[in-house]
């Protein structure tokens, strides 16, 4: 091996120098002088919420209480001081020992024949003695028969039937209640009432005449397509109307349900025969058991003894 050969063995050695496949030296790769950069990791998505929805948690990352479902009552044409409107009555005083409510919501004709306050003790007061009694609160609105005397005065003067004038706004358990006076329905004032404010979960509108009936009186003229459009726009959830003797509901109609409630007292009528809007119709007396809750509707037709009739539920408009 000659002197500059040896020498260089020597160097590699003593340097750490890596050896070739051919047995030669490689030098080491040269180290680099510029600082490692840290890669972030890729970013969580963060979701984008949904306008107007409600959050999950509350800023403090507590999750809202859901809403108490709120319970009411509903039933139309029974102030005519018969026995079996004293029978529906009794029955709707033992369903309060069970599940309590404190509000009835009526679609009319409270007095018969003609709304005449010297009815008002056989027709009203001493039927429902034992819910008025016991604080619970009725919101009525006039029937054809209410405004007989005096174009409805007398029921819109007693605080017992809980108007607020012909036509009224009222707010309960996250429910807006819209309370019309059919008998001359005033549909710009019916517009305005049905703008839900803040708080207000659902809308149940409340008049006399029916908007979809398959009884005697059919729909009522001049609220179809009027009135159907208006509640689409306006985001009602449930209709209740009176005036057919009889317990009767469509189908959903764009997410709404139509409900007659008109089988309270007076004598009931025939359903007629079924029309496309028709889900359900029988010739019963009866009054409906409402619970609305946090996301549904639920509907109860009860009768005077025995279990419900019918049932149904609507999660509301489209």
């Amino acid at each position: 091996m000659s002197r500059t050969l040896a020498l260089l063995v020597l160097v590699c050695t003593l340097a750490g120098c890596a050896g070739g496949d051919d047995g030669f030296p490689r030098a080491r790769p040269a180290l680099s002088t510029t600082p490692p950069v840290d890669t972030p990791a890729p970013a969580t998505p963060v979701p984008t919420p949904t306008p107007g929805a409600t959050p999950a948690v509350t800023p403090s990352g507590v999750a809202p209480p859901r809403p108490v479902p709120f319970r009411f009552l509903a039933l139309g044409d029974f102030g005519a001081g018969t026995s079996q409107q004293h029978a529906l009555a009794d029955r709707m005083c033992r369903v309060r020992e069970r599940r309590a409510f404190d509000l009835v919501v009526t679609t009319g004709d409270n007095v018969y024949d003609e709304g005449h306050p010297d009815r008002f003790d056989e027709a009203f007061f001493s039927p429902y003695r034992c819910l008025l009694e016991a604080g619970v609160r009725f919101r009525a609105t006039l029937g054809n028969h209410d405004v007989l005397t005096d174009g409805g005065r007398p029921e819109l003067n007693e605080p017992a039937f809980g108007f607020e004038g012909r036509n009224y706004v009222f707010r309960r358990g996250g429910v807006r209640f819209v309370m019309a006076d059919s008998n001359d329905m005033d549909f710009a004032w019916l517009r305005r009432a049905l703008t839900p404010v803040g708080g207000d979960r659902w809308t149940v509108v409340a008049f006399h005449h029916p908007v979809y009936a398959t009884g005697a009186y059919g729909p009522t003229p001049g609220f179809t397509p009027r009135l159907p459009r208006m509640f689409r726009r306006k985001g009602v959830d449930l209709v209740l109307n009176g005036h057919e003797h009889q317990y009767s509901v469509t189908r959903a109609l764009r997410g709404i349900r139509y409900a007659v409630t008109g089988g309270g007292g007076a004598s009931i009528r025939a359903c007629g025969t079924p029309a496309w809007f028709t889900d359900v119709c029988m010739e019963r007396i009866h009054f409906l058991e409402i619970v609305a809750g946090p996301d549904i509707i639920e509907v109860r037709a009860l009768p005077s003894t025995g279990r419900a009739i019918d049932s149904f539920t609507t999660e509301g408009r489209d």
